[in-house]
């Protein structure tokens, strides 16, 4: 059996210019969850390099570099559940 690829193949149209002009694009991978993104996310803020974000009204400032980096947790060994709630699995 041929395998075949429908991502691929899907059209994106979009209007742009105030919705007088359509452009058809391909399909692109959503991609802002996961180990991938926050690879992505950490580039983006080395090349930021120590940028101030004000707050607070802009009494705050915090420093790019300084900011917390959040951890996925481990599934392993949570129970989860199955079958709209009436099963649970250990993970």
């Amino acid at each position: 059996m041929v395998g075949f690829d429908i991502a691929s193949t899907i059209v994106v149209r979009r209007t742009i210019e105030k919705g007088t002009k359509i452009v058809e694009e391909p399909l692109k991978k959503l991609n802002f969850v996961g180990v991938e993104f926050k690879k992505y996310q950490k580039g983006k803020l080395q090349i930021a390099g120590d940028i101030g974000l004000s707050s607070s009204k802009g009494t705050d400032l915090i420093h790019l570099s300084k900011m917390f980096e959040t951890q996925v947790p481990s599934e392993k060994g949570l129970l989860m559940s199955t079958g709209r709630g009436t099963g649970i699995r250990m993970g």
